[in-house]
């Protein structure tokens, strides 16, 4: 943080908000001895965004400057779930550069192919490594939805099908997903 501007003395004052955090596990109603927590933040800590943000837009402006790839990302802010269709509408779907997403969950990689899907998460994936940071799997859905002109194919079962109006949302993995419209 320092080497971004930060004083010494700021981070000093983070340090000492958790060097020495300790955590337990319960499982099954049994609780285990205390352990040292020697890196990340609590999830819901108030301060996880404060703490991310600065290291993230390093880690960013790090893929920037070296001049490789920027990862772009489309999305909506009316409530409606993107699909090809209204990608194609120019006015409802803002695109932004992946250096300038300062958010610490709920990312979402936008590609056409699944070649464009794995160069663009193995650029975030290895810019995310250089700085510590991890992307968790466990907790990432992959979701391809074709385009409108695509062939419709008969869904092999509907828990990793979803039949819409506007086309088929295909899930790599059984996952509960609910599609609305704010109207």
């Amino acid at each position: 943080m320092q080497k971004f501007g930060c004083h010494e003395w700021f981070t000093h004052m983070l340090r000492q908000l958790h060097d020495g955090m300790t955590a337990r596990v319960t499982d099954n109603g049994t609780v285990s001895e205390a352990f040292a927590v020697t890196n990340g933040v609590n999830q819901g800590c108030v301060l996880a965004p404060t703490l991310f943000i600065p290291m993230f837009s390093a880690m960013l402006m790090d893929a920037y400057l070296d001049k490789q790839p920027r990862i772009r990302l489309a999305y909506r802010t009316d409530g409606h779930l993107l699909n090809s269709w209204r990608m194609q509408a120019i006015t409802r779907v803002s695109t932004a550069t992946f250096h300038d997403l300062f958010f610490a969950d709920d990312c979402a990689l936008n590609t056409v192919t699944e070649e464009g899907h794995a160069k663009e998460y193995g650029l975030l994936h290895r810019r995310l490594r250089r700085f510590g940071l991890t992307i968790r799997t466990a907790k990432s859905v992959n979701v391809h939805q074709p385009p409108p002109s695509a062939e419709y194919n008969a869904p092999e079962s509907m828990s990793t099908v979803l039949n819409s109006k506007r086309g088929n949302l295909r899930l790599s993995r059984k996952y509960a997903v609910t599609q609305h419209d704010n109207r």
